[in-house]
């Protein structure tokens, strides 16, 4: 599953990119800190949302699972709820996306990242994915709004937290994301026009199915080996997070399994 994403552009494209929309006052949004976004601190993101208008909204990364009802628990296990399969919100009639799926909205990114394992390398190797000729792009979500008790206060207030939509994997994901529990999986990426109708009021089931449907041909997507993006490690020469790391030329170009040293071939 995706849990890392890159978002530092500027609002202004958000803007740009969906005319009229509304900005909601404080937006969560630190070029400089969101250059590497992880789920496990359950932050807060800017999420393009349509709420009887369109709005550009603060909501709580990981849905919260409204029917634990520990308080503490119920926030415990929200990393359990960052991603959700595209599969499951309108087959599985049961599950909780299905309950969710006409709250429909969108993660701004300029990124994510995901990571490979490598023969010959002890850890996992990051790498950026991005869309090939777009600033940014948007990843589609589902969100909730719940109310929550301040544990501090005893107050009652409204919540609103997303959930990432992802799928499974086109050739090149399927390269990158190799490992692990969840491998082989990958976000829901969509063209400008589904992006688009997927925050609109009037999108039903049978649509939604379509959208499902789509996978992102492999040659649309961009990319690129990182060093390190998590943890305290310091990156190389002060570069920044989403930056390119060659890994000495030692890492195996796209389709193939072995490392070698043709790192000009990577890209």
């Amino acid at each position: 599953m995706c849990r890392d994403i890159s978002f530092h552009s500027e609002i202004k494209l958000v803007t740009k990119d969906f005319q009229g929309i509304k900005l909601a006052p404080d937006l969560a949004h630190y070029p400089n800190d969101m250059i590497h976004v992880t789920c496990e601190v359950l932050p807060t993101h800017p999420i393009v949302v349509n709420r009887q208008m369109l709005a550009l909204a603060n909501m709580g990364w990981g849905v919260v699972p409204v029917f634990i009802d520990n308080p503490r628990e119920r926030q415990a296990q929200r990393r359990n709820y960052v991603n959700a399969r595209s599969e499951r919100v309108i087959e599985d009639k049961k599950s909780y996306w299905y309950r969710l799926r006409k709250n429909r909205c969108l993660i701004p990114a300029t990124g994510i990242f995901e990571h490979r394992k490598v023969k010959g390398f002890k850890n996992k190797i990051p790498y950026h994915i991005s869309i090939a000729g777009r600033e940014q792009f948007y990843v589609p979500a589902l969100y909730q709004v719940s109310q929550e008790v301040d544990q501090k206060t005893g107050d009652i207030y409204n919540f609103a937290s997303f959930s990432m939509l992802t799928r499974g994997p086109n050739e090149k994901m399927m390269w990158i994301h190799n490992d692990g529990d969840n491998k082989h999986r990958m976000p829901l990426f969509l063209t400008r026009e589904m992006e688009q109708a997927w925050v609109l009021d009037d999108l039903g089931d049978d649509d939604m199915e379509e959208f499902f449907h789509y996978s992102i041909p492999s040659d649309d997507l961009v990319h690129y080996p990182v060093f390190s993006i998590r943890g305290g490690k310091e990156q190389p020469e002060g570069k920044q997070r989403d930056a390119l790391y060659d890994w000495g030329g030692k890492l195996p170009v796209y389709g193939e399994d072995e490392a070698g040293p043709a790192q000009s071939n990577l890209f």
